[in-house]
């Protein structure tokens, strides 16, 4: 069996792509990346990663335009296209590597829009109507998906290729969607955090002066009280929470510059790692 070739294209996905990248070479030693314009940290993570050839589109490329980039004369090796999408999850990689093996010259999952899933036949849509999620071809498939017209369609390839059609039937709800950017936004604050060690500003400054002033009420304040009311004890209380909340935001503040250390530690080894 030929060997295969392994595809992402992607676009401001630097949280997602080298584990991509890390799971892709578990199947093929050939990996592409082919980047659609993005504006974060993708590119440069990519280029820090050894033997990833990677590629550069506009934002709008189409099938065409991503099969001219990773066609290679001679080549005789399958190739596995993957568009790294929120609903694209990475235990989904495995199936698509076993697509590989199966007699299609052509097989493409559109990502169609619900406007036009509900107009068109899967078969009837154009490289340029919607995105796809994943491709796999042969040697055969790919050079004529390279020389395809953008405003065509795949069942418009020369009928002696194997072509098969579908459609991603499963887009990912509104309330996941949120929750992942949620929780993309607090691992970027976090990572950033970490890297700028501002933990040691934003938690251990304000808990150092929210455990002094909590230090200073519960020796001055409180013993001017001769008897225990409302007043006394919502005193107490608060600065109970005073002392607690300024110690709670030092430990934090600590924490998270130790952790600071531990990635920077993590970081210089994965750097050195071919190295050894």
């Amino acid at each position: 069996m030929a060997a295969i070739r392994i595809a992402f294209v992607v676009c401001d996905q630097e949280l997602r792509i080298i584990s991509s990248i890390i799971r892709a070479k578990d199947f093929s030693e050939d990996i592409h990346v082919i980047d659609l314009g993005s504006k974060d940290d993708t590119v440069a993570l990519v280029e820090g990663e050894q033997e990833v050839s990677i590629h550069s589109l506009h934002p709008d490329a189409t099938v065409p335009e991503v099969a001219a980039a990773l066609f290679v004369e001679g080549s005789e090796s399958s190739t596995l296209v993957v568009r790294i999408e929120p609903n694209w999850k990475l235990r989904d990689l495995p199936v698509a590597v076993n697509r590989c093996r199966m007699r299609y010259d052509v097989d493409m999952v559109f990502s169609a829009p619900e406007e036009i899933e509900e107009t068109k036949n899967p078969e009837e849509l154009t490289y340029s109507d919607a995105p796809f999620q994943s491709i796999t071809c042969s040697a055969d498939g790919l050079a004529a998906l390279a020389e395809a017209n953008p405003h065509g369609k795949p069942l418009d390839l020369p009928q002696k290729l194997n072509v098969r059609v579908n459609r991603n039937k499963e887009p990912l709800p509104v309330s996941q969607r949120e929750s992942l950017a949620t929780a993309s936004r607090f691992a970027q604050l976090f990572y950033w955090m970490l890297e700028s060690k501002h933990p040691l500003i934003s938690f251990g400054i304000p808990g150092v002066v929210l455990f002094t002033v909590g230090y200073i009420l519960s020796r001055d304040v409180i013993g001017t009280f001769d008897e225990v009311n409302s007043v006394s004890l919502g005193v107490a209380l608060a600065t109970f929470a005073v002392t607690i909340i300024g110690l709670l935001a030092i430990m934090s503040s600590l924490i998270l510059y130790i952790l600071g250390k531990q990635v920077k530690q993590i970081q210089l080894h994965y750097q050195e790692w071919p190295g050894e």
